[in-house]
């Protein structure tokens, strides 16, 4: 949604890393990322874009120019890169074999066709035709399984693919993913950037997108192979050497710098002071209740599914988020596919409901208890004042005990809380599985259940259990979701248009393929048989 901001108009910015505390690393969590933070970053080796070209490249007589800031310590590889300042560089170095829309719904890129077996554990894709990378060689499956597996081993990209057995090369066109369990919606993960083989480790990978690096800016790849309209209309982006989220910021104001992608919410935001056009970009990033199962108010089975109907969203979202995050009542985004708004409308803010849920209850009057915060972000520990004085009003007293994060973490895992707010970024299908299983890297206060780790797997095999997933969530209390956070991204008035920014594609378009022009039978690519309406038997 694009929102047009005036002069003067001051915000709360960040330089673009993605949250303040770190957390070890988890399946559903696609970041070094546990019930606290979100994206926390290793730095790459070198200090600034390297030579591509001996000469550097200018832009053409009387072009408008672009530019797009630059953090040097996190460089531009794309599996090892955590600074969402520098992700805008990235999506147009890089394509992908699908893209996650703002929907969250996923559009062959790089992938002509894809089939999945009927048992839901083989998928092949079929590479469309005529791709090349930028430095003019033909785009293979060998690449996409490289780049698959490098994927696989970084910290951004990993822990969605626990579930996957091996990524294989039938053909020089033909990829073949075989998984461990049954997913209906794969595409949903494979939004990877995929690289040349034999540069996923270079500081700069060489990549198939409308852009490539020269020197020290962007310019043109004009072995692009899309006959789509290229997401900008420039022949040279520069790139604004940054160090400091007051130095994006700066260059944003007065150094050139056309755009930028920021988390207003994060710990280390700055205030920009410009005229600029915003939209919003959402994410898969959710903050959550989590609660102490063993002891305290929240082990009372009729208490805890209440607390959800006591929290007005919509009221926090707009006074401490402000408004860049979405309300949400079930653990999904609520523009996914997979979000049920009328399921969800059953879990909304209902003071009567909880009211009544209190009586019949066996909490009492006067409960002292405390709400557990990691204090590295203020936007969190601003909440759980909130929550904590919502709760007052019922004479149950939370005192938030907001640390630092390892002392947070450890009070986690030897429950010492009654409830804890947490942030975790999800996978584009949503897989809660973290939560529930056995010493998964989201379970904390016994929330460990057999039944909902099976409710998810039915999840991922067919979506249409996510109803039930969902349902089985919110009626027993296991978290309570809150909010899911969005970015902002700035650009200076006029400089773009028809932008609809999706997580990880900042310059995403509208008009790409949908996922049923890619859709074919299995046996049609698995084993070269066409598909024939009038046979039966065929097809997936």
């Amino acid at each position: 949604m694009k929102r047009i901001f005036s002069l003067l108009l001051c915000l709360a910015l960040l330089c673009g890393l993605l949250g303040g505390c770190r957390q070890p690393a988890t399946a559903p969590a696609e970041t070094s990322a546990a019930p606290g933070e979100v994206i926390s970053g290793s730095t790459a080796p070198s200090t600034e874009p390297p030579e591509t070209e001996a000469t550097e490249a200018t832009a053409e007589p009387g072009e408008r120019s672009f530019g797009l800031a630059y953090v040097p310590e996190f460089g531009l590889n794309p599996y090892d890169c955590m600074c969402l300042t520098n992700r805008p560089i990235l999506s147009l170095m890089y394509e992908s074999l699908f893209v996650l829309n703002n929907h969250f719904e996923p559009e062959p890129v790089l992938c002509d066709r894809f089939a999945v077996s009927g048992d839901g554990l083989t998928y092949v894709l079929t590479l469309c035709d005529g791709v090349c990378f930028s430095d003019g060689s033909a785009l293979t499956a060998q690449d996409v399984v490289a780049s698959l597996y490098a994927a696989t081993d970084s910290d951004y990209y990993g822990s969605r693919f626990s579930q996957v057995s091996a990524f294989g090369a039938q053909d020089a066109r033909t990829v073949v993913i075989t998984l461990n369990t049954p997913y209906e919606n794969l595409p949903l993960l494979l939004d990877v950037p995929i690289v040349k083989h034999g540069t996923e480790t270079d500081d700069v990978p060489t990549g198939s997108g409308p852009y490539r690096l020269s020197g020290q800016n962007l310019v043109k790849n004009h072995n692009w192979w899309q006959d789509a309209v290229a997401p900008l209309d420039a022949n040279l982006v520069q790139l604004k050497l940054c160090a400091t989220p007051s130095e994006v910021r700066d260059s944003f104001e007065f150094g050139g710098t056309t755009l930028v992608c920021v988390d207003i919410n994060a710990p280390a935001a700055v205030g920009y002071r410009c005229d600029y056009e915003l939209w919003d970009c959402p994410t898969t990033t959710m903050q959550y209740l989590g609660f102490n199962f063993a002891s305290g108010i929240c082990a009372d089975p009729v208490f805890r599914p209440a607390i959800t109907h006591v929290l007005d969203r919509e009221d926090f979202i707009a006074s401490i988020y402000k408004g860049f995050a979405s309300a949400a009542c079930l653990p999904c985004a609520p523009s996914s596919p997979l979000y049920d708004s009328k399921l969800a409308s059953d879990y909304d803010y209902d003071p009567e409901a909880f009211a009544t849920a209190l009586r019949l209850s066996g909490v009492g009057r006067d409960y002292s208890g405390t709400i557990l915060v990691c204090s590295a972000d203020a936007s969190r520990v601003e909440l759980a004042h909130y929550i904590a004085n919502v709760f007052a009003d019922y004479h149950i007293k939370l005192t938030v005990n907001a640390l630092d994060y390892d002392s947070y973490m450890y009070a986690l895992s030897i429950g010492n809380f009654d409830m804890f707010i947490g942030e975790t970024r999800l996978s584009g299908n949503f897989d809660l599985r973290e939560f529930f299983r056995p010493y998964g890297a989201l379970s904390f206060g016994g929330i460990t259940s057999y039944d909902c780790e099976r409710l998810c797997t039915s999840a991922l095999e067919n979506s249409g259990n996510y109803y039930d997933l969902h349902k089985k969530v919110m009626d027993t209390g296991y978290i309570c979701p809150l909010l899911f956070k969005s970015y902002a991204v700035m650009v200076n008035r006029g400089a773009i248009s028809n932008l609809q920014s999706s997580v990880d594609n900042v310059f995403h378009l509208p008009g790409g393929r949908s996922l049923a022009d890619a859709s074919v039978p299995y046996a049609e690519l698995a084993y070269g048989i066409p598909d024939d309406p009038g046979a039966e038997g065929e097809g997936d």
